[in-house]
This record gives structure tokens, C-alpha cells and sequence, in this order.
């Protein structure tokens, strides 16, 4: 019989037919049924079972539910990434899957998601790095993981989302993201090209540039409409998988994967444009020079165009974000920076960084750029070297300091 404890306090026995100590805990009632609903844990020895009790006890007076002890890492991963694949952005859920696949499972699969510790987030932290990447996969993975167990936090399965609460350390550096100074920005604007001129001035993004249409671009009224962002869908087999086809790309009856509430337009094959990030359609605006760059390009721009692309391929297919990375580096090259592994996403970097260094408030460039808060924008702040010695010869000219510290250029020691 169980033994005599305060109402409400559960109850310990010993269970001959399985020689094992059980713990059992009223969990309140079923609402179709009015049935008093129980849980109920299993342990070989005394102690061990009235540590479980107790630790139902808690989860139920803290969190008003009695977690599950028994799904694992790698079974709620899958049932979050079946959730998530209807509601996310195909490279979202694609990085999802990825780090998924590559990271999370084989790390910490066989955890009891509710048993997970900070111990175990620095421990994927630490098989990542081993494997020889950077700074940037072990991020990548860590918020695939925040957003995992915060699923699992909202669906009563954990009680706390321990990945939130242990940022990953930086390591050795990888790939690094970087702004481009004032003097290249002047020298890669000296170039004329309308592409690159609205990302220095506006901090575009790659996908929202290649997806930008004529249509979009008010002359008149000297804006542009942010409305999309081109990306590449992933392909599913439409045959149910009888094809014999392995990658479903190579399916005869192939078709685009996308989730069923997301806004979305194809263009042709995968290419998608789907809404920017955050969902936020934006208006950025044209400054005059921008403006006949722009005029320019459409009366000469030749070839197809099927889509009214302002940035299209030669053949009028839209360009994929490598082709955008290749003319950025050729574009710094023709122009004399050398700034080899340069990317589109050091436009977010540099206008953010010449903005501030500009002495323009982050209340006025953060709408252009799409920011929706100061810390949004933290990531994209750099110091420039030579802006910051300015700022300093210039203070000391004020106060009547007349010595001029020696010029250096931004890297050099």
C-alpha cells in the first residue's frame, strides 16, 4: 500500500511484480472525462523514486505541469522541424534541417530534451569547434537550437530554454564580416553602378536587391519599394516517391516545397520571392544621383527580362547570390580596393558603421535599413580606424592639443 503522506504530496510504493519503487502524483482532472489524471515514475531504489516525486512535486508548483522525462533531443527535433516547415522561409528552414542533421542530433539526440543542462549546450559548442569551423557555424547552430527548445518551452516539454541562457564562446575566428572604410566606399561609389550605390546609401540586402523590380522603383516621387526578397526554394518529389529519383529535384513530377501560410510569387525554376525579413515591407529613399544611375540602367539595360528584374542575369533569369558576390569583388577590384572576400552582407555592415560614424542617429537610418531596434543593429558596428583617429585629432584641436598623431591606414599596426 502507499505509504501515508499529506494530501496533495503524491505517494511512494514498492511494486513487486516489476521489484521497483514507484512515485505517483495527482496531475489534476481530465476536462472531457472529470477523471483525476496521475504520473507516475519508476526507480529501483527508495531514494532514487523519492527523487523523482519530489521533482514532479516542483515542476508541478512551479510550472503548473509535470514535464516529460521521456522525449528525446532527436524526436523533438523532428516533430519541430514537421511544425516549423509550415510556417518558415525555405533557407530558414533549410538552415533549420542543416544544423539539425549535421549538429544538434548527433551531439545530443539521445538526451531527454527536459534533462538538458548548460553543460550540454557547451558541449555541442565544443564538438562543433573540433570539427575545424568557425565562430559563425557554431552561431548558426546555437540559435537552430534556441529556437528548437523554445518551441519545446512553449509546448510545456521544458522548463526553462537552456541554450537561451549559454551564448556560445567565441573561438577562433572564421569568415570574418567586415565594413567597407570611407575611402573605398567613396572609390566603389566613384564607379556609377546604381547596384552598389543603393546598398552603401541604404544598407540593402542581397536578396532584396535581386528581387527588386522596375515596377517597384517610383521615379517621380524618388523611393523604391522593398516588398520581397528573392530566394530558392527547395524541390519535392510530386510522384509520392515512386520515381526512383533520389534527389527530388531530378523528379519528372517535382514541386516547389514552400509552407502553406507563407506570401509568396515564382519567378521560374526554384527562384521565389517571398517577403522580407521580418515580413516588413519598407520604403527606402532615392537620393538624386541614385535616381539617374537608375534612369540610366533602364533606357541601356538590353536582352530579356521576363520578370522586370532591375538586376537580372544576361539571359533575364534572376541572379543567385553568389553571381551578386562575384560582381561585388569585381566591382572593388575594377575600382581599386583590394578587398578579396569582400560579400553583399558587408553592405549591412558599412551603412550601419558610416551612418554612425556620419553622426547620423540610429532612429533615422535603423528605418531605412530595417532594423527594429538598437541591439538589431549592434552586430553591424565597427570601428574605423581612421574615422576614429578624425574624431580624435578633432577633439584635440578643440581643447587646444596641437600635437597630430601619425596617420595610419584602418588594419595597420
Amino acid at each position: 500500500m502507499p505509504k501515508s503522506r499529506e494530501h496533495g504530496q503524491g505517494a511512494l510504493y514498492w511494486v513487486e511484480s516489476r521489484k521497483m519503487w514507484r512515485a505517483v502524483i495527482d496531475a489534476g482532472y481530465d476536462t472531457e472525462t472529470g477523471n483525476r489524471l496521475q504520473k507516475a515514475r519508476m526507480s529501483k531504489t527508495k531514494d532514487g523514486a523519492v527523487k523523482k516525486l519530489n521533482q514532479m512535486l516542483r515542476e508541478r508548483d512551479s510550472i503548473g505541469v509535470i514535464l516529460d522525462r521521456s522525449t528525446r533531443v532527436s524526436e523533438l527535433a523532428a516533430a519541430w522541424l514537421e511544425d516549423a516547415a509550415g510556417r518558415t522561409k525555405p533557407k530558414t528552414i533549410t538552415g533549420y534541417r542543416s544544423n539539425v542533421r549535421a549538429h544538434i542530433v548527433p551531439i545530443l539526440g539521445n538526451r531527454i530534451a527536459a534533462d538538458l543542462t548548460p553543460a550540454d549546450v557547451r558541449r555541442m559548442h565544443a564538438a562543433i569547434r573540433r570539427r575545424g569551423v568557425g565562430d559563425s557555424t557554431v552561431a548558426s547552430a546555437h540559435r537552430t537550437l534556441v529556437s528548437l527548445l523554445e518551441h519545446a518551452r512553449a509546448e510545456r516539454l521544458i522548463s526553462e530554454n537552456v541554450a537561451a541562457i549559454t551564448p556560445p564562446r567565441r573561438g577562433r575566428g572564421g569568415t570574418s564580416r567586415a565594413s567597407l572604410t570611407r575611402e573605398e566606399a567613396r572609390a566603389l561609389l566613384a564607379a556609377g553602378d546604381p547596384r552598389w550605390t543603393l546598398a552603401l546609401l541604404t544598407g540593402l540586402r542581397s536578396g532584396e536587391a535581386r528581387a527588386l523590380r522596375w515596377e517597384e522603383i517610383d521615379f517621380d516621387a524618388g523611393v523604391a519599394s522593398l516588398s520581397w526578397s528573392l530566394t530558392d526554394a527547395t524541390f519535392a518529389h510530386g510522384c509520392g516517391g515512386s520515381c526512383g529519383k533520389k534527389r527530388a529535384g531530378n523528379c519528372p513530377e517535382r514541386r516547389i516545397e514552400l509552407a502553406p501560410d507563407l506570401e509568396w510569387v515564382p519567378l521560374e525554376d526554384r527562384h521565389v520571392l517571398v517577403r522580407p525579413k521580418n515580413s516588413r515591407a519598407r520604403e527606402i529613399p532615392l537620393t538624386s544621383g541614385t535616381i539617374e544611375q537608375l534612369r540610366t540602367l533602364y533606357r541601356t539595360q538590353e536582352g530579356p527580362n521576363p520578370h522586370g528584374l532591375v538586376w537580372p542575369r544576361s539571359n533575364g533569369s534572376p541572379k543567385t547570390n553568389a553571381d551578386d558576390n562575384g560582381d561585388l569583388r569585381a566591382a572593388l577590384t575594377a575600382a581599386g580596393v583590394d578587398r578579396p572576400d569582400a560579400t553583399t552582407h558587408w553592405f549591412r555592415h558599412s551603412y550601419v558603421t558610416l551612418s554612425e560614424h556620419a553622426g547620423i542617429p540610429w532612429a533615422a537610418f535603423s528605418g531605412v535599413s530595417g532594423h527594429g531596434s538598437t541591439e538589431a543593429s549592434d552586430p553591424y558596428r565597427h570601428v574605423l580606424t581612421d574615422e576614429g583617429r578624425r574624431a580624435v585629432e578633432s577633439l584635440a584641436e578643440w581643447v587646444g592639443f596641437g600635437n597630430r598623431a601619425p596617420a595610419v591606414r584602418d588594419g595597420e599596426i
